[in-house]
């Protein structure tokens, strides 16, 4: 099991000071954001690229995935609007060009909420049918697609295990992925051991935070409902060898190097209490 942070925490930082805390905290990796300023895919030309290159040697910090920002965001995989899901597409290619040139392995990709009056199985149909477009194009660029299932406050279309596994299926290409961010299970009443019994070799990363139990919210681990020593003991019998990456972004925002901090002197007694 490998530890990482989040540069969505640091958005009102510089790509760098995301870095330079990760390092600074003990960090193994650190998963980019590609939101400005630090890896908007717009802005990925030959020397930003070269930029986060130099930072992955500077700091010695491997980048296991990118996330473009998606969320909230003109470019809707599952828009009714024909306008917005071209726009999407061109968006997300850009961003598995970016994802490949940077060498990350894997990118991110969520189904955005489609609007209260569309119909879940037409939006449903058409995330599947643009994945399944965005997964050829990702094969040629050597990267996997990795599906993150959302809260129902963010969006209805995928928000569990079975979700993930059916998109897997339908996509049905080799470079498409799950993963698991610990706090739509708590919402959906769902358990984590859901996500590795039914994904299996599928799932390969792993968003931590706590929670409160009836929002989105993703607060630090020694704040909220969720027991963090024994989730991660979950994750270790489970035989999970992953990153896990805290993505704190709720109360970030005001001071993310002290909320990193916070993460790094719980995780530390935790890896120290379970040996990992």
């Amino acid at each position: 099991m490998k530890f990482g942070c989040f540069s969505l925490d640091f958005r009102r930082f510089s790509l760098e000071t995301a870095f330079k805390a990760a390092a600074r905290y003990g960090f193994d990796g650190i998963e980019i954001w590609g939101g400005r300023p630090h890896a908007y895919p717009y802005d990925m030309d030959s020397g930003e690229i070269q930029k986060v290159m130099d930072l992955k040697k500077i700091y010695g910090l491997e980048v296991p995935v990118y996330t473009p920002n998606a969320l909230g965001m003109p470019y809707n995989l599952c828009s009714s609007d024909m306008r917005e899901r071209k726009d999407a597409l061109s968006y997300f290619k850009t961003a598995i060009q970016a994802c490949e040139q940077m060498q990350v392995p894997r990118m991110l990709m969520v189904a955005d909420h489609p609007g209260y009056e569309t119909p879940r199985r037409e939006s449903w149909q058409r995330f599947i049918e643009n994945m399944k477009e965005l997964g050829e194009y990702a094969l040629q660029h050597s990267v996997k697609l990795m599906i993150e299932a959302l809260t129902p406050m963010e969006s209805p279309v995928i928000t569990t295990s079975d979700d993930c596994l059916e998109a897997i299926r339908e996509i049905g290409l080799p470079n498409i992925e799950a993963m698991l961010d610990v706090v739509p299970p708590h919402i959906a009443y769902e358990p984590y051991s859901a996500y590795f019994e039914k994904l299996g070799s599928r799932m390969n990363y792993i968003h931590i935070c706590n929670n409160d139990g009836r929002t989105d919210a993703h607060l630090r681990l020694d704040t909220g409902e969720l027991p963090v020593a024994d989730m991660l003991k979950v994750f270790q019998e489970y035989g999970f060898e992953g990153y896990v990456t805290v993505e704190l972004y709720s109360e970030c925002y005001k001071d993310p190097e002290l909320l990193l901090a916070n993460a790094s002197r719980v995780l530390g007694q935790i890896r120290k209490d379970l040996n990992l």
